[in-house]
């Protein structure tokens, strides 16, 4: 019998993401975020399935959907993983860990170990790390259509930034700056597309003909909501009778949907919809430019309450330099709201959701200033009892406190925040975050230091 080690996910059996343009990896978290994790360098490569031959690459513009299931790249990680190594594509989730961050991987398995059979996938991987393809799930990205350009974001992803792009990128002097803000290639390298799922008969019958066997879909930017695509995978799902044993996943920006959204989404087992939300009022609006707070609470109230019962609504945040100061002020907010469903317990231990940015490394946490990491640290101290003694405001089911404390995906992710912005020093990079915020205030004619003013000397480090 094969075993499982410590470096084990199961993702690599079960699943396959998409990017934007076609490209397809391990899993969002293996490439989208810079899996090297370093500070150095990104490799904008490192977790892309590769072409056997060429090692290009490979794109489903070009190729089928199930050709990147047992190539040698995924053969050689869960080789890797069984052996107890640690692929570079995974390295994010393993340093996460070794700062007390529960970690995609981790959290991950958790899950799918309770509703997929872990040893006889084992089991059913031949020598060559080859396993049957059998995709339990699946991250959809049709292309880069999207309503906002939020500051972490690129072309590459949002298609609202390439305005904003094309006026910035000239004035850009900092070549480390430079360096990681590019858009040379326009996301077209070796075939790829924005629009590779058009016209694409082949990723279509492929995927209708494994929808039997998924157990769940997600979708993610762009912009899901607005792409018609997301729309005929959901009335195909019904169509097929299969749409009951299926659990949908969302990050969205939820700013506008079909109308008829909703009443699809009944057909479903499950639909968790990951709202992302980055901070409060202006300065959610700064981050995930040009959203606005007012339009954003409303969506949260329409999804808290006029949402059917399958559905699971988190607020999903991405932490990163400009609001990690700030995250005891939005899940304080959160509780006292009294939503019915947000982010209630035992989902993020009745707080928020949380994950890092990566990349642009210049947004990092580890790039602040060590004075203000202290400061950070102090503002989570102070915030802690107050959590703590409120506890009762994120949990409606009858969790007792002590249950309620020891959850690692709640309370103590705060420490494991705290503990990841702490673990390197990237404050080199502030000359580049300064550059960019700026150059950033002066075409969207806003206000750094207005909108964010308890990081007002940051710059002057």
């Amino acid at each position: 019998m094969k075993k499982t080690s410590d470096t084990f996910c199961i993702l690599p059996w079960i699943h396959l993401s998409t990017r934007p343009n076609g490209t397809m990896r391990v899993c969002c978290q293996g490439n989208a975020s810079g899996a090297s994790a370093s500070n150095k360098q990104h490799n904008p490569n490192v977790g892309l399935l590769k072409d056997d031959d060429s090692g290009l690459p490979v794109n489903l513009k070009t190729t089928d959907f199930l050709t990147g299931w047992n190539s040698k790249y995924m053969r050689d990680i869960r080789k890797a993983m069984l052996a107890g190594d640690k692929p570079l594509s995974c390295i994010k989730c393993y340093k996460e860990e070794a700062t007390g961050f529960h970690s995609k991987r981790q959290w991950e398995t958790d899950y799918w170990i309770q509703r997929v059979d872990v040893q006889s996938l084992i089991n059913n991987t031949d020598e060559t790390g080859s396993v049957p393809p059998q995709v339990a799930y699946i991250d959809l990205r049709f292309g880069n259509k999207c309503q906002l350009a939020c500051v972490m974001c690129s072309p590459h992803d949002s298609s609202g930034w390439i305005k904003d792009f094309n006026a910035i990128y000239p004035n850009i002097t900092n070549q480390s700056l430079k360096g990681v803000f590019n858009w040379d290639d326009k996301s077209r390298i070796n075939g790829a597309s924005f629009n590779w799922h058009k016209n694409n008969p082949v990723f279509w019958e492929q995927l209708f003909q494994q929808i039997p066997n998924m157990q769940q879909l997600y979708f993610a930017g762009g912009e899901s909501l607005i792409i018609e695509e997301h729309y005929t995978i959901l009335e195909e799902c019904i169509r097929q009778g299969h749409a009951k044993n299926l659990e949908l996943r969302y990050n969205s920006n939820g700013i506008e949907w079909r109308d008829d959204l909703f009443d699809l989404w009944k057909h479903f087992k499950l639909v968790r919809f990951h709202f992302s939300v980055d901070d409060l009022f202006e300065r959610n609006d700064y981050i995930r430019y040009p959203s606005k707070w007012s339009r954003i609470e409303e969506v949260m109230h329409i999804l808290d309450k006029e949402t059917s019962d399958n559905v699971e609504v988190t607020i999903a945040c991405a932490v990163q330099f400009l609001n990690v100061y700030y995250l005891p002020d939005l899940i304080k907010w959160k509780l006292e709201q009294n939503f019915n469903k947000i982010n209630m317990y035992p989902q993020d231990g009745g707080g928020i959701a949380f994950h890092f940015v990566y990349l642009p490394p210049h947004l990092n946490v580890k790039v602040l200033p060590k004075w203000f990491k202290e400061i950070v640290r102090e503002k989570y101290e102070q915030f802690i009892p107050w959590w703590e003694e409120n506890w009762r405001l994120g949990v409606k089911d009858e969790t007792d406190y002590e249950t309620w404390r020891k959850d690692e995906s709640g309370l103590e992710k705060l420490n494991g925040i705290l503990s990841f912005m702490e673990s390197e020093d990237w404050a080199e990079r502030l000359p580049e975050t300064k550059q960019y915020i700026m150059l950033l205030d002066s075409h969207r004619d806003q206000d750094f230091y207005e909108t964010f003013p308890h990081m007002k000397n940051i710059f002057r480090s």
